[in-house]
């Protein structure tokens, strides 16, 4: 399913603030880069972030997300949000911004 563009507009009006941010469109999808390294991306009407699995991605998953699933059906060590509200959106973003920084 190709990435919901509404969506997309709002990662990219909050994700801005981080600088030098890439776009790069992946299957469908479309990820934000920072510094090389995928930050936040958008698939359909979700938004979905690189976690590096274990405790945070555990973290993550307790704190509303939801495990990121391949069309493959394979998941991967991804959270995803569906629809996220912006005050919502805004926090994930600042923490995932932080995680492509190595803060």
């Amino acid at each position: 399913m190709p990435y919901n563009p509404e969506i997309a507009d709002r990662v990219r009006a909050i994700i801005e603030v981080a600088g030098d941010v890439d776009e790069k469109r992946m299957m469908g999808s479309l990820a934000f880069m920072i510094g090389g390294k995928m930050a936040v991306g958008v698939s359909g009407d979700e938004v979905f972030f690189p976690m590096g699995g274990g405790e945070a991605l555990d973290v993550a998953l307790q704190q509303g997300a939801h495990r990121l699933r391949l069309p493959s059906g394979q998941d991967v060590p991804f959270a995803a949000l569906t629809d996220p509200d912006d005050d919502t959106l805004a926090d994930w973003i600042g923490d995932a911004i932080a995680r492509a920084l190595g803060d």
